[in-house]
């Protein structure tokens, strides 16, 4: 057989052979693009519409999280992560129930006008808040004393109501009506903001009752967002506590875990960090009794600029609580990138995540190889509260890593 006979034959059996299973090796070794998802194909029904919402088709995933644009009959809502829109889905809910309340605003307008009742009573307080304090009556001296240590220090966050509505009292009506529904006052969904002071200024002013409040509830009252991915987001505790106090509640429970004093501060004061994610945050770390370096957190809170960012940080450390508790105890955390990982006491590494979809990108490839790396002959395990694409679990595994998708149930209490 000639040479040209020889040849033919060899790209033949590359051909027919060799060329899919070279074409196989080439589809995993490419990295895997941002794309996008089908809504009906990947949300529960009770999450891709309702009355009162609908779920666009089309959802991007940036490679770990989901953006989901969301029809309502108020406005369409961007949202980003299925835990913030099972948040947003009960939050509508709570909406079209406070707006079949009916209340009577004139009186509220007339004092709005006035000014009198609300600006005069508390001006001493902004021009010399020490005297206040000092001269406060014995019942309340406590209270007082308490709210002087936040002066000049606290900041108020963009979920706060402002300084005034606070003192007067209109944030406690706001935080008692909240409850009663089942949503967090420090939400920033501004039609859920718009109803609650609107309920908050008829029963501060005596035209609404929070008894009367609760009883248009119906199946609404009572629900908290153990859906929502993070595991009762929203408690009576945040609502019904007034912000300066949870801001010394905070501070307090920081300080037993680092005496950075500054550094509690300054996470304490970050804008995006709402009462609540703060409070969320503080009460998870304390959980974690035990483990080394937790001021990690602290720290890595402290780069977050973006709501989104805050959440994100507050999920992962209440996943790592809920790791620490209910699946294994945890030894310590160490830096990764601008998040975190755990380690066991045996040395084993946990990546927690609160991610919808991860797929095998070039940063994700990175991180996976860093870490295992540095950590050669100990397991490590990647717990999420979505799933992996495809390619990202075939190559997560080829490089030992345990993964454990849909972690919700198993990381985080749903009583």
């Amino acid at each position: 057989m000639n040479s040209s006979g020889s040849t033919s034959i060899v790209r033949s059996f590359i051909i027919i052979f060799l060329a899919p299973l070279l074409l196989s090796c080439q589809v995993f070794a490419r990295f895997e693009e941002p794309s996008t998802l089908t809504a009906s194909n990947i949300l529960k029904k009770e999450l891709l519409s309702s009355e009162y919402h609908t779920v666009e088709e089309v959802v991007k995933n940036d490679g770990f999280v989901n953006h989901y644009s969301v029809r309502t009959s108020h406005q369409t809502f961007n949202v980003i992560t299925t835990s913030s829109l099972a948040i947003l889905v009960l939050e509508l809910k709570a909406i079209a129930t406070m707006q079949k309340i009916k209340t009577d605003d004139t009186a509220y307008e007339s004092l709005k006008q006035s000014g009198k009742n609300t600006v005069e009573g508390v001006k001493n307080l902004f021009q010399d808040p020490e005297k206040t304090f000092t001269n406060a009556a014995t019942g309340i001296q406590g209270l007082f004393n308490r709210a002087k240590g936040t002066v000049g220090k606290r900041k108020i966050t963009g979920a706060e109501d402002s300084r005034v509505e606070q003192l007067i009292g209109l944030t406690k009506s706001k935080g008692e009506i909240a409850t009663q529904f089942g949503v967090n006052m420090y939400s920033r969904n501004p039609i859920l903001q718009q109803e609650l002071d609107r309920l908050a200024r008829a029963d501060y002013l005596g035209g609404l009752g929070v008894g009367v409040a609760s009883s248009f509830v119906g199946g609404v009252g009572g629900i908290v967002l153990t859906t929502s991915g993070t595991a009762r987001l929203l408690n009576e505790a945040i609502n019904t506590t007034p912000a300066s106090e949870l801001w010394l509640q905070n501070k307090k429970i920081l300080l037993a875990i680092t005496s950075d004093e500054d550094t509690v501060e300054l996470f304490l004061n970050n804008p995006v960090f709402s009462p609540a994610l703060q409070t969320l945050l503080a009460n998870a770390l304390k959980t974690m009794e035990g483990v080394e370096n937790r001021e990690l957190f602290i720290k890595v809170a402290l780069q977050a600029s973006t709501e989104e960012m805050a959440k994100i940080i507050t999920e992962i450390a209440i996943m790592t609580a809920g790791y620490h508790q209910r699946i294994m105890p945890l030894a310590e955390l160490s830096p990764l990138a601008r998040l975190t990982l755990a380690r066991k006491k045996d040395g084993s590494v946990i990546v927690l995540l609160p991610s919808d979809h991860i797929i095998w990108s070039e940063k994700v490839a990175d991180a996976i190889d860093d870490i295992k790396n540095n950590n050669v002959s100990t397991t490590c395990e990647l717990w999420t509260f979505g799933d992996f694409s495809l390619q990202a679990t075939e190559m997560l595994k080829e490089r030992g890593w345990k993964l454990y998708p849909k972690a919700t149930t198993k990381l985080l209490k749903n009583e």
